[in-house]
């Protein structure tokens, strides 16, 4: 029989990466998701979609049945914990064999961010709810940078409030492969692994390789921590994720990411994906007509 597996949080950028690369390998493919309105391309994948709330019980019990494994993700919100717990009980309701939790970099009761706390809080129900467990807490998503290609290219200009901070930053195509190989060959249960890119890079280098890229000069311009706290809540009314977003300006431009594991190589066979890798493959379109 068919193992079958559940993915959260099915139209996001980490899931984008990780259908086509589960289905048609020998297990059934179900996604839940609070709409299906995006899910269309994943139906013709043959993905078997499920709409609802995460605190809805009856509609997640329906997608999470007869599953073997899941992988749990959740929008970062100050309401994060209430979602994601309800995950982890009703799979464990369910019988579910293993569960993967995307959490976030540096999950901790003392971490600098209530993102990073909340995550901890998250994982830590996971660690005690005896479910068989993989716990990924990527390093900073490459893929944020996309938000600045309009501004690099108009202006050729590279605005973050990071300072001279270097962090291991990630391509969400790396943390995709790692759930892929959880989820189709498991393993690594009871594990709390960081995976992070192949360096640990500074915004200055990133404005290089950049400029390198396109051939033309970009410049880094550092801003201040509450410079993003101001715009993020001008752009969203959002202050729980303006507070987030300066609170990690604060603890990368002091070095808190500046880390590289090994974990990707570990997980996939293959090592993390370089920023230039990244630039080249995922950027360099964005930026040039």
């Amino acid at each position: 029989m068919k193992r079958t597996i559940l993915i959260t949080g099915a139209t996001g950028n980490i899931a984008s990466y990780i259908f086509p690369q589960v289905v048609d390998k020998g297990v059934n493919v179900r996604a839940f998701v609070r709409s299906g309105a995006k899910t269309e391309h994943l139906r013709k994948m043959g993905v078997e979609i499920f709409e609802g709330d995460y605190l809805d019980q009856r509609s997640f019990m329906a997608a999470v049945n007869n599953v073997d494994s899941v992988l749990s993700i959740t929008p970062s919100n100050s309401n994060a914990v209430a979602q994601a717990s309800s995950v982890t009980k009703l799979s464990k309701q369910a019988g579910v064999k293993h569960i993967i939790r995307i959490s976030a970099i540096g999950a901790a009761k003392d971490a600098p961010t209530d993102n990073g706390r909340l995550h901890y809080e998250t994982d830590s129900e996971i660690i005690a709810s005896g479910l068989p467990y993989t716990i990924l807490r990527s390093s900073f998503y490459m893929q944020v940078l996309l938000s600045s290609a309009p501004t690099i290219k108009e202006t050729g200009k590279l605005y973050w409030a990071m300072g001279d901070g270097k962090v291991g930053m990630i391509d969400v195509r790396d943390i995709a492969d790692c759930a892929v190989s959880l989820l189709l060959n498991g393993g690594h249960q009871n594990e709390i692994l960081s995976p992070t890119g192949a360096s640990s890079i500074s915004f200055l280098e990133v404005a290089k390789i950049i400029s390198t890229a396109i051939k033309r000069p970009i410049e880094y311009v550092p801003t201040q921590p509450e410079d993003t706290y101001e715009a993020i809540k001008s752009a969203t009314g959002d202050t729980w994720l303006a507070e987030v977003l300066r609170d990690y300006s604060k603890a990368y431009s002091a070095n808190w990411g500046n880390y590289i594991t090994e974990d990707v190589k570990k997980l996939t066979g293959h090592k993390a994906r370089s920023f230039q890798q990244f630039t080249d493959e995922v950027m360099y379109p964005l930026l040039v007509d």
